[in-house]
């Protein structure tokens, strides 16, 4: 049986990624897994509020990193409001 990782180790994986062209690759799938682990706590009804805290800032710092290494705005601010709603 093979896991697929967890969103803190692609957080982790773009966070220490130092290839630029790999960047906005590895932020996609941390933004995706967050949001994906965000609604599977929604519906089994088991909202961590450590866990939520620690994805919306996560979230943040994935779209501090999108504006200061990739230059581009892209549509984090919808996940952020999902993640801590």
């Amino acid at each position: 049986m093979t896991t697929s990782p967890s969103w803190r180790e692609l957080y982790r994986a773009a966070l220490l990624e130092v290839h630029h062209e790999e960047l906005r690759r590895r932020i996609d799938a941390a933004e995706k897994a967050i949001y994906q682990r965000s609604q599977e706590l929604k519906e089994s009804g088991s909202l961590s509020g450590e866990e939520q805290q620690a994805m919306a800032d996560a979230i943040r710092a994935l779209r501090l990193l999108v504006q200061t290494e990739c230059r581009s705005s892209t549509g984090t601010g919808a996940l952020q409001r999902e993640v801590a709603s």
